[in-house]
């Protein structure tokens, strides 16, 4: 054959071993007539009148390009031949791989044992790989899907398929379509979800309510990538169609269920589908794993946050579960001791037995889930010995080093469970030295600015404030004035009034309320007035004289000097106080605690009680003897036995005291003496004169 060698540009078209490809690149041919050279390309099958293998025009083209052997009048540049080009002759002239030649060594390259996932042959298989994507089916796809997840750093193969599985998307069915989107999803390459993950979930919204059950928890574990519900995903079409298929599925299914629901900080706002979940979950808690119970528990919660509406049923979850906690982990037993905190229900035997597997697992702890312990006990009324011992292991866990990262790493965290320790009356001096200390004050705010956790500073106000009522003779660290002033302008807010009422939340008119009524008692003109007795308390007190005297709220009292008679209502809010009993919650008994340490008269007024009551309840009054109540019809026997003992107690020993929720206030030394009564039995508040 001619070695003469011509450069001309076209379109080759081989037809070779049954399959068609187009190379679109300047090739070199021999020197014959153009005709010639068409001969040569189309070969019939069957025909021997035409040039042999080894006198291929391309075999020699091949061979010139490798040894550089080409005419000197028509040598072009090797720099020419671009990628293309040698990715071409490769395919065409080498080995004649198929379409599945990259496929299969891929696949048989990962099943390998002892696979080098780092080396330059498996970087160069995926490299291969990506540029034949297109002529792979569907399944081989889904295949390679499944194979990158045990393949490290394999993001931008899986970009590569996400974009081809975006362009079939089109034309694939439901099937395929989830199927594909699922196998994505198991890879968790990134938290952020792919093209394809958001294809499905915008296409499908509209189909909720027409999916199968399998497909509807695919479809919302997909959707949990999002970490919130799009608008175009209807929440109650999913909350029906859970509620018809609720019963065809496992319950670790729905435990996938709920934990794309939390995810996306969304509750179930069908209460009738929460006390289903609620009952599924009481029936098969025993025999599902760990991570099923969790994040169940941690939906319930959610979907329980108001205490006047919540299904009946998750009140049942702590008594019927407690005897499960020595089987789960420490991060289900939190969730299960704080399922119903915000439904104001603390369960004494569960609070127990977690405090005590948390004694036993301490070391293993995290640093946020000791935080939420000490949030469950600070607000419950639960003490045991087992308590102090969880306050004392605290100090201890945190003084050593191990923990000094952990602890810089979340201050918001540490800086809240030493405030629940406060709040618990629990002051630990390891915990107080760090929280304290100068350096990780700033650090605590820089972090607090930075994402936003304003509790922070309220906490840190709280803690010091404490520390010089209840503990004045601790001599470590505190914060110092300029934060303590700042942080206390900046959560104290003017004192509530009636000019204008629009401006006032539940708590600040019911304190207004509250005052009018004493004021009706005592008289317009009485010292009765609003104050703010403490710094790190964002809501103020009503202070009164039983002497005639003005109050100054600056003035503080001595147990020793008991002829000043002082007294302060405090108004209890609807969610200070537990259910099922009649004692204040957390911050509410610290306050009590704190003024009765100051050496205030404290009674407590529950907003509930107060206002169930009418208003010739409030304002009761009785001119005769103390004990002689058989004039009043709407007293009860058992209430007139109470306050005649009451007043006989107080009568008999004059002293300084606090009510917890009903108790009166006597004074023997005053011209006439306030009897508040707030009755549990009876829902009704009674101030009454003498």
């Amino acid at each position: 054959m001619d070695k003469v060698i011509r450069r001309i540009p076209h379109v080759l078209s081989l037809t070779n071993q049954n399959f068609t490809r187009r190379i679109e690149w300047r090739s070199w041919l021999s020197s014959k007539s153009i005709p010639a050279n068409k001969s040569l390309l189309f070969k019939p099958d069957g025909k021997d009148n035409y040039i042999s293998d080894k006198d291929d025009p391309f075999t020699l083209l091949l061979n010139n390009l490798t040894q550089k052997k080409i005419h000197a009048n028509n040598r072009v540049p090797t720099a020419s031949l671009d990628e293309p080009l040698k990715s071409c002759t490769t395919q065409l002239m080498g080995k004649q791989f198929s379409r599945h030649d990259f496929y299969n060594q891929f696949i048989e390259f990962i099943e390998k044992q002892d696979t080098d996932f780092k080396s330059e042959e498996c970087n160069n298989l995926i490299e291969n790989l990506s540029t034949t994507l297109h002529l792979l089916s569907d399944e081989q796809l889904i295949k390679i899907i499944d194979c990158l997840s045990i393949i490290p750093g394999n993001s931008s193969l899986t970009l590569k398929l996400d974009e081809e599985c975006c362009k079939r998307s089109t034309k694939w069915d439901k099937n395929i379509y989830f199927k594909a989107a699922w196998t994505f999803l198991q890879l968790k390459t990134s938290n952020r979800p792919l093209h394809l993950q958001k294809k499905i979930v915008l296409e499908f919204a509209q189909e909720v309510q027409q999916m199968t059950p399998q497909e509807l928890v695919k479809y919302l574990v997909i959707l949990k990538q999002f970490r919130k519900f799009p608008k175009t995903v209807n929440k109650i079409h999913i909350e029906n169609r859970l509620s018809k298929v609720l019963d065809s599925l496992s319950i670790e299914d729905l435990g996938l269920v709920c934990s794309a629901f939390f995810e996306c900080n969304e509750a179930i706002k069908n209460l009738e589908l929460v006390g289903r979940l609620v009952e599924r979950l009481l029936i098969g808690a025993s025999s599902t794993d760990d991570k099923t119970v969790g994040s169940m528990l941690k939906l319930f919660r959610r979907s329980s946050s108001d205490p006047g509406h919540y299904a009946k049923q998750v009140l049942d979850i702590q008594p019927m579960l407690c005897n499960l906690v020595p089987n789960w982990n420490l991060k289900v037993l939190i969730q299960l001791a704080a399922v119903c905190s915000s439904l104001l229900f603390y369960h004494p035997v569960t609070i127990e037995l977690v405090t005590q597997k948390f004694l036993i697992c301490m070391k293993e702890a995290r640093l946020k889930d000791l935080e939420r312990l000490s949030m469950v006990i600070a607000m419950s009324t639960y003490h045991s010995p087992s308590i102090d011992l969880f306050w004392e292991a605290l100090g201890k866990e945190f003084a050593g080093k191990e923990r000094q990262n952990e602890i810089y790493q979340y201050p918001h965290s540490f800086i809240s469970l030493t405030n629940y320790a406060v709040v618990a009356n629990h002051y630990s001096e390891q915990l107080l030295r760090i929280a304290l200390s100068p350096d990780f004050v700033i650090h605590s705010k820089s972090y607090a600015e930075k994402f936003s956790y304003q509790s922070t500073k309220r906490e840190l106000l709280n803690i010091d404030c404490s520390l010089g009522i209840e503990r004045p003779e601790y001599c470590g660290p505190r914060l110092s004035p300029i934060d303590a002033k700042a942080f206390e302008k900046l959560y104290r807010k003017p004192l509530p009034n009636m000019d204008d009422p629009s401006l006032l939340n539940s708590h600040d008119a019911f304190l207004v309320s509250l005052l009018n009524t004493v004021k009706d008692i005592l008289g317009e003109n009485s010292p009765a007035s609003l104050v703010y007795l403490q710094p790190h308390f964002t809501t103020p007190d009503i202070v009164f004289s039983l002497d005639g005297y003005k109050v100054n709220k600056s003035f503080t009292l001595s147990k020793d000097n008991c002829g000043v008679q002082r007294c302060v209502l405090v108004g209890g809010s609807r969610n200070m106080f537990s259910r099922f009993s009649d004692q204040p919650m957390g911050p509410l008994r610290m306050k009590v605690r704190q003024l009765q340490c100051m050496g205030w008269n404290v009674i407590v007024i529950p907003w509930n009680e107060f206002f169930n009551a009418s208003k010739r309840d409030r304002l009761a009054h009785h001119t005769d003897a103390p004990n002689d109540f058989s004039a009043h019809s709407y007293y009860t026997e058992a209430t007139a036995e109470y306050i005649t003992e009451t007043v006989e107690y107080y009568t008999e020993a004059p002293k300084f005291f606090s009510t917890t929720y009903c108790s009166p206030f006597l004074s023997p030394t005053a011209s006439f003496i306030i009897v508040l009564m707030l009755m549990c039995d009876l829902l009704m508040a009674r101030l009454i004169i003498w």
